[in-house]
């Protein structure tokens, strides 16, 4: 997280350090990518960096928290609009989710983040989204535990939930990682999300093979 300091400054220099990070994370990953092109892009010194953060990492991980903080937000709109109906809410979050993600004007950091996603930044990614169902939303203090239906789930307990959820969202993630990294459309890219949840909802047999079983 960022220091106190950072917080501390004008809205126009913290705008300008993001804008020269995300210009730098746009074209290189973590791993790859420069503090000192940052400081450069942001026109600010190396030790005035590092009094707003301990170092690279530690800024994209802030910059991934930026464009997170409305995910949740829109889950929960999502199964509002579907009536708390699980799988055709996630159905519609993941296609908001989806081309939120591939039409932003930050596509490029997005895409890099995608095709370079690690663990640890896989769990950036998705740890809080799975955390946050259970979170009362600041401006009606719903939850989007509270709006899913169960009645037709084989889900007992708030924490198988949270387990099921973050199977979707791993799965969400890596459909995202696969539409960049085979060049697919938005659209394309959410039918293989729907495909996806098709496949988990009625299961990939046959129907008169179970019948016979």
């Amino acid at each position: 997280m960022p220091t106190q300091t950072f917080f501390n400054l004008s809205e126009e220099k913290r705008e300008r350090l993001i804008s020269g990070a995300m210009k730098e994370f746009a074209h290189y990953c973590l791993n790859d990518a420069s503090i000192a092109n940052i400081i450069k892009n942001a026109n600010i010194s190396r030790g005035s960096f590092y009094q707003y953060f301990d170092g690279k990492s530690d800024l994209y991980f802030y910059l991934i928290g930026i464009f997170r903080r409305n995910t949740t937000q829109l889950m929960l709109q999502s199964f509002q609009e579907k009536d708390g109906v699980f799988i055709e809410g996630y159905q519609l979050f993941g296609d908001k989710y989806i081309q939120s993600i591939m039409e932003s004007e930050k596509v490029g950091f997005f895409k890099h983040m995608y095709l370079n996603m690690n663990h640890q930044i896989s769990q950036q990614v998705g740890g809080d989204i799975v955390s946050s169902i259970k979170a009362a939303m600041p401006k009606d203090g719903k939850r989007v535990i509270d709006v899913i239906k169960r009645d037709t789930l084989r889900i007992q307990t708030d924490e198988e939930l949270r387990e099921l959820t973050k199977f979707i969202i791993n799965m969400l993630n890596q459909t995202i990682m696969e539409g960049f990294s085979k060049e697919r459309s938005i659209k394309d890219t959410q039918i293989e999300f729907r495909k996806k949840m098709d496949w988990l909802t009625f299961g990939v047999m046959k129907k008169e093979l179970n019948e016979g079983e």
